[in-house]
């Protein structure tokens, strides 16, 4: 399926996307429990991926309206199609890097006598 301009606009609102992928779905006689019982999943994952980033679920989805990933949910992909997501923990947190020293323990150390 090729977007147009009109539809690419459509789509960049995540509200009207969710209606519209949904609409393209009921045209093909589909529903987002549907592709969730082929992908062999819980129907609660696709709906997930309509309103958080959930890689695997965006693909399932766009294949079965025939688009890319990258096209139906654009602010989630670079333009190479990737997500732009990290990957893992952070680094620090809150401007705080590491928090635990190695002399402060959880237990008072014994002084041998």
């Amino acid at each position: 399926m090729h977007l147009d301009p009109k539809t690419r606009k459509l789509i960049a609102d995540p509200k009207k996307r969710v209606a519209w992928v949904l609409y393209q779905l009921k045209l093909q006689g589909k529903n987002l429990a549907s592709l969730a019982r082929e992908a062999g999943v819980k129907k609660q994952q696709t709906a997930k991926a309509m309103y958080a980033p959930y890689p695997r679920m965006e693909k399932v989805v766009a294949d079965a309206l025939g688009v890319a990933p990258k096209d139906l949910f654009p602010e989630r992909y670079n333009a190479d199609g990737l997500p732009n997501r990290q990957r893992g923990r952070p680094a620090y947190k809150y401007g705080v890097q590491n928090t635990t020293r190695a002399n402060k323990r959880n237990v008072n150390a014994r002084v041998a006598a």
